[in-house]
């Protein structure tokens, strides 16, 4: 197992991860899709809801653990700090996992019950636990097997146990215990043991403070990501939460391709920092947030297009209502996108918590958004998707004013916004073009797919353009 264990270059890290999330999110999609066919829309919606609530708050569960361990280890790889956050995770991380469970049960959450008490706490610990170890494969800058564990936890063994199950919630069960034991097995034989005498209260203190003032923005973050189908869930039917969380998914799964750029840019920024050898970190943080902006940009206008397609072939299952929340959620994939890269290079250069500044003010644009809504008696479906979109635009203006602040990076300039608008007017041109030949809409969602990578590879290969010119040379190094 030592090959768990290398150190690759940036470059090989990064294109190692991108895969991973490329076969990651083949993974979720069938999974999706298993469950839809399965069982339904309704208990497809309830699942993602339990998956998408756990999720969200696994930070706050961990205080922050999984962004300050790999910032600390990172910085000079001494391995009492993982000792520390594995003790912290059993005193303070399963006590809270408790606690919390009780929360949603004291308040009544719609879709979640009493009887599945045990069920809700296995799952949520296997998430904990699947984020600590790859955080620890993060701060020893083992992506190899960060992305190994990765995979195994959100698709291989999911779609191994529904598949095999007959009721969803004994697959949720199964599902948490399998993944628990796997990853705790996984941190334990990465860290050589687990040394109780490593303990030391100065580095629990420092794990708990930097995790601690990045818990608002992990609260936050789920107030914007889950706060919207809990909000729904009490407001209307499952099938509506279904389509959001599936929408949601859509974005989270395309972002699978984009945060892993930000989980090595963590560990390795820390670690240049500490260094003191900054080098060229302002320019490679410029190219990668511009590829990120244009990536974004494509993939929301190649959703929006293709919204009733998808949602058809992904779910079995499509209405109007559908099609109208896929193509609201899509437009956050953007600023959602640039938000997410920008996440690690801030927490990177300073102990401080900005991103909590960053994200407790979008999610008090939502509240505020939502407030008004329910005040004015405005559909409260269109209400939140609203709120949704605009809070996700605020993150991504401040993740930007950050950046300009730490790194001096002027993201905005002409060339970007040509190549945005060239890139989404060719879209749109194609797919019309298209429209007007008597074929199948499958075929010429198959037809116009390959045409975009094929201009893809093409613009890619002889763009002259600076930011495209800068990334092939630190892709070619």
């Amino acid at each position: 197992m030592n090959w768990f264990n290398k150190n690759l270059s940036f470059k090989s890290d990064l294109i190692l991860t991108l895969l991973n999330g490329l076969v990651i999110i083949g993974g979720v999609f069938v999974l999706n899709g298993l469950i839809a066919r399965m069982y339904g829309l309704e208990i497809l919606g309830e699942f993602l809801l339990i998956k998408r609530t756990f999720s969200s708050i696994v930070g706050i569960l961990l205080i922050g653990m999984n962004i300050a361990l790999p910032y600390y280890l990172s910085r000079n790889l001494e391995r009492s700090y993982a000792d520390n956050s594995f003790i912290l995770f059993f005193i303070i991380s399963i006590p809270l996992t408790v606690l919390l469970i009780l929360g949603i049960f004291w308040f009544n959450i719609p879709g979640f019950y009493s009887n599945r008490f045990w069920v809700y706490i296995i799952y949520s610990l296997s998430i904990s636990a699947q984020f600590m170890t790859y955080a620890l494969y993060r701060g020893y800058m083992n992506m190899i097997g960060a992305n190994i564990f990765q995979l195994l936890g959100t698709s291989i063994l999911p779609i191994i146990i529904f598949s095999s199950v007959t009721d969803i919630y004994g697959g949720i069960f199964w599902m948490g215990l399998c993944g628990f034991f796997v990853m705790i097995f996984a941190f334990i034989i990465r860290n050589n043991g687990l040394n109780v005498y490593a303990i030391n209260f100065n580095q629990s203190k420092k794990l708990v403070k930097y995790g601690f003032e990045r818990t608002p923005s992990i609260i936050s973050q789920f107030i914007l990501l889950a706060g919207i189908p809990l909000f729904l869930a009490s407001m209307v039917n499952f099938e509506s939460v279904a389509y959001f969380n599936s929408s949601l998914s859509l974005v989270r799964l395309a972002l699978i391709i984009v945060n892993p750029i930000s989980m090595v840019l963590l560990p390795r920024i820390s670690n240049t920092i500490a260094s003191d050898n900054k080098g060229k970190l302002s320019d490679s943080i410029n190219v990668i947030l511009k590829t990120g902006i244009v990536f974004g940009v494509i993939c929301t206008t190649y959703c929006y297009i293709n919204a009733p397609l998808i949602l058809s072939y992904w779910l079995g299952d499509v209405n109007e209502n559908g099609v109208n929340i896929l193509r609201m959620t899509i437009l956050v994939f953007p600023f959602y996108t640039f938000s997410s890269l920008t996440r690690s290079p801030i927490d990177a250069v300073s102990e401080r918590g900005y991103n909590s500044l960053i994200y407790g003010l979008s999610a008090f644009v939502l509240f505020i958004i939502i407030f008004i809504g329910k005040l004015l008696d405005f559909n409260l479906l269109n209400t939140a998707l609203a709120g949704f979109i605009i809070s996700h635009i605020v993150a991504g203006f401040l993740s930007g004013y950050y950046i300009h602040k730490f790194y001096q990076n002027k993201l905005c300039n002409f060339e970007l916004l040509r190549d945005i608008l060239f890139s989404t007017s060719l879209i749109f041109l194609i797919n019309h073009f298209f429209s007007y030949i008597n074929i199948s809409a499958a075929f010429q969602l198959i037809i116009t797919s390959i045409i975009y990578v094929i201009i893809g590879i093409i613009l890619f290969k002889y763009s002259k353009t600076s930011w495209l010119t800068e990334l092939k040379s630190n892709l070619y190094a």
